[in-house]
């Protein structure tokens, strides 16, 4: 494996029974990279992010290769995993609530987890949990609280705390903002990027907030229906989407509305800056129990071409840094995202 390269997946698999909801991903993660894995609900962002950690959820049936370093972490015994926890992977989840003991003292569970690694005294192990505490922003006389005792951003604090203890290798966060307002999630994502920086650590952000991958991420990988529909460079992906999917996500992020020049001088603006409704991609995200032989995005995508984007599913080909899963995307226009202003 490149010496560069922390993580390789290929060929990723997981499926409840006949049911696939990761359907052949493929990625390499660099070191010292953020890596933000976005895509509608349903996507497959949250089991992907479970598979890379070898923490699938019961039930789940995990195929192909993840590997970091000389270790695979697909099928590997609990003695392994529980060897990488902590020192080299980490998790910060969605729900810091159900994450953390509702019937110990925030610091002493960090103070455990210390414990458990390293081995060192009761004292010295509260002293650097407090101290971990501290650098995420809970001041030293908050750290005995219990987590119901922590509003959802200190709690989520918590948890980045306890992720990052041991400086791992790897850390994935799991939506880790979700129901936090907007201001208290720009706080949490940019302490998560600059501590995970600091320790030169690798960061995975399964996320749908895409003003925030724009602005932390080096590269984005988009899923739907389990696939890999683009991954690239985020500046790239972000000025010139090459997916039609992507395209559809971008667009349907909010603009800056143009200031009001009165009826006479807003008559004369681009179409799109007078329009009232927010564009879309129209229709669902499929079933995974009933999805279409060929594209699973062919059913709402403006550029799909009968019969082969309905019967013949794309595979990814990597062309300049950019792997894309589309039979058509070098007939893009230069800007795929005017795709979807038409439906508005």
């Amino acid at each position: 494996m490149n010496p560069e390269v922390l993580l390789s997946v290929r060929d990723l698999h997981v499926s409840f029974g006949a049911v696939q909801a990761v359907r052949g991903l493929s990625f390499d993660l660099r070191k010292g990279e953020v890596l933000a894995v976005v895509g509608e609900s349903g996507a497959g962002k949250s089991l992907t992010a479970r598979a890379l950690l070898g923490m699938p959820p019961q039930g789940a049936t995990v195929t192909g290769s993840v590997r970091t370093g000389s270790y695979e972490l697909v099928g590997a015994p609990r003695s392994v995993r529980a060897a990488l926890w902590g020192r080299q992977l980490a998790l910060v989840p969605q729900d810091a609530l159900s994450a953390l003991s509702p019937v110990h003292r925030v610091a002493d569970q960090l103070a455990a987890a210390i414990r458990s690694v390293d081995g060192v005294s009761r004292k010295e192990a509260r002293t650097r949990a407090v101290a971990a505490l501290e650098e995420v922003g809970i001041p030293a006389d908050q750290t005995g609280a219990y987590p119901h005792e922590f509003s959802g951003g200190m709690r989520q604090r918590a948890v980045i705390a306890m992720a990052l203890l041991h400086s791992p290798a790897l850390v994935i966060a799991d939506e880790p903002t979700t129901a936090q307002d907007p201001e208290t999630q720009r706080r949490l994502l940019g302490l998560l990027t600059h501590r995970t920086e600091a320790t030169g650590t690798t960061l995975v952000m399964v996320t749908h907030d895409l003003p925030m991958v724009r602005e932390h991420a080096d590269r984005v990988l988009v899923m739907y229906a389990g696939r890999l529909a683009e991954e690239g460079p985020a500046e790239a992906v972000f000025a010139s989407p090459r997916a039609p999917y992507t395209a559809g996500l971008l667009t349907s992020l909010p603009q800056p509305k143009a200031p009001f020049k009165g009826r006479g001088e807003l008559r004369d603006q681009p179409q799109r800056v007078r329009r009232h409704k927010l564009p879309s991609i129209p229709g669902t995200p499929p079933n995974p129990t009933t999805l279409p032989p060929g594209c699973a995005f062919a059913p709402r995508c403006p550029l799909a071409e009968a019969p082969r984007c309905h019967t013949e599913r794309p595979e990814p080909q990597t062309h300049n840094n950019r792997t894309v899963a589309c039979h058509r995307w070098r007939e893009l226009p230069d800007h795929p995202a005017e795709l979807f202003l038409e439906s508005v």
